[in-house]
């Protein structure tokens, strides 16, 4: 048996990925869609594979890119919230309190990034509510935080979830939020419904034209997958992996809690 829920694994450590190339595109290259999707899908086969050294690299990669397109800030917060997400779960399961400075400091760096990304977009849900997360990340690092934490936190991703009801990747943090939140395995275990909302939410994006962001599919339905888990039905549980896995074959977490249903 695992020391923590799988779902919680994917909370600190819980799309179709395009082609993954050598290093990035140069400082001076233009910020069109293509190149951010492509940024998009870097960050998320490293957080998929949970390559955190990898991760790292790429905030510090896209910082660096000169451009003034507020995506370059929503993805330098993304990656960091990834790394922060790796590290709290690595100092859960494996390497213990050595790593929690780590989760903080990949986590204050994440509160950092989306403050500059809303001094541009105020109002920019998605921003609003990955920050809110690194917040709830961020307490669990650092213990002085937690005050900080529960009183801007929720309140926060509340206003992301008011500003962006219909937006899938809101949807999908808030149900990590409060997954994170939950205090016994009977409150994780009622939280289906804000999850299965998000999967909704994604299958109907999908459907309509490409669009930058557009990670969070695999992770709604890995999430859905450990929840059934929790509710006993293995079952519902494998057929959510399977949709996870057909968005993302290298989904290490879903590999990992599939391995768990099957071994158990």
């Amino acid at each position: 048996m695992f020391a923590m829920s799988h779902l919680a694994h994917s909370v600190l450590v819980a799309l179709t990925l395009g082609p993954v190339c050598a290093g990035l595109m140069p400082p001076s290259a233009a910020a069109a869609d293509a190149d951010w999707r492509d940024i998009e899908s870097r960050i998320q086969y490293a957080w998929y594979t949970e390559d955190a050294r990898d991760l790292a690299k790429l905030a510090e990669r896209v910082t660096a890119l000169s451009s003034s397109d507020p995506l370059r800030n929503y993805y330098v917060t993304l990656a960091q919230l990834h790394a922060a997400q790796l590290d709290l779960a690595a100092a859960a399961v494996t390497d213990g309190a050595a790593r929690l400075p780590a989760a903080g400091q990949a986590a204050g760096a994440c509160i950092s990034s989306a403050d500059d990304a809303l001094a541009a977009r105020p109002t920019d849900a998605e921003v609003l509510a990955l920050q809110s997360l690194c917040m709830e990340l961020r307490s669990r690092a650092r213990a002085l935080d937690v005050p900080f934490a529960g009183s801007r936190s929720h309140a926060q991703m509340e206003r992301a979830l008011q500003l962006a009801p219909r937006n899938p990747r809101v949807r999908l943090l808030a149900a990590q939020l409060s997954y994170a939140a939950a205090r016994s395995s009977q409150e994780r275990a009622g939280l289906l419904a804000p999850f299965q909302s998000a999967v909704d939410a994604f299958e109907l994006e999908r459907q309509g034209l490409e669009r930058v962001p557009s990670w969070g599919g695999a992770e709604a339905w890995e999430a859905v997958a450990q929840i059934e888990l929790d509710r006993g039905d293995a079952i519902a549980a494998r057929a959510a992996l399977e949709h996870a896995l057909l968005l993302v074959p290298d989904y290490t977490a879903a590999h990992r809690l599939l391995n768990h249903i099957l071994t158990g």
